[in-house]
């Protein structure tokens, strides 16, 4: 997802308030009002509203930490997708926008178009693909409601943390790579704090999550 584990600057502090977790989806107006992010060293969660990020470039840039907001709502990600009829498509996995308003989410099983999303709950988002178009224009099987991805799935924990401290002396099971294909780590490599740091720097922090392992004794 666009953004993710970018670091987030106050401009009032001069000071360097944590990492961006996630995008926050108030699936009502089918937009992202915001993102999730999260204190570095506390592990505390706020949301931050659009309207309140200056730019987003290498860092998120906001006005001040005075309007960050407790994270007291449901986490969009990680919930299970089912339709009125009763089909399940597991669960979310990214979301695809263009700009704010959403375009569709990434589901265990494929692909859904953001417009068939009918409700969210605490644990469900049902969709329905009554008196609407049902497939996307590539689609094969004219039975097929969503876009099959090729990719293997990757299980996510119910919640990532990104700390330091959940990365330290594990392994990387694979080479990960960064911008202009700059090795952040190679296969076989212990996470350290530099090589974490770079990660962080590219962007990577998920990426990085994944292929780190506990080096088995």
């Amino acid at each position: 997802m666009d953004n993710i584990s970018k670091c987030v600057i106050s401009l009032q502090e001069k000071k360097e308030i944590g990492y961006v977790l996630k995008p926050y989806i108030d699936f009502d107006a089918k937009a992202r009002l915001g993102y999730i992010i999260v204190d570095s060293d506390s592990e505390q969660e706020y949301f931050v509203r659009n309207e309140f990020i200056k730019k987003i470039s290498d860092c998120m840039l906001i006005e001040s930490s005075t309007i960050l907001e407790p994270v007291n709502f449901q986490d969009e990600l990680r919930k299970k997708v089912v339709s009125d009829s009763g089909e399940d498509f597991g669960r979310i996995r990214d979301f695809v926008f263009e700009g704010e308003k959403l375009k569709k989410m990434v589901a265990d099983k494929g692909e859904i178009n953001a417009r068939f999303v009918e409700s969210s709950g605490e644990d469900v988002i049902v969709i329905s693909f009554k008196k609407k178009k049902k497939m996307f224009p590539r689609f094969k099987d004219e039975n097929v409601k969503v876009e099959v991805q090729e990719e293997k799935v990757v299980e996510l924990p119910e919640k990532i943390s990104l700390a330091l401290s959940n990365f330290l002396g594990k392994v990387a099971v694979k080479t990960l790579l960064g911008m202009n294909n700059e090795i952040i780590i190679k296969e076989g490599q212990k996470v350290n704090k530099q090589i974490y740091e770079k990660a962080k720097r590219h962007n990577k922090l998920n990426q990085l999550f994944f292929i780190s392992k506990i080096e088995n004794k």
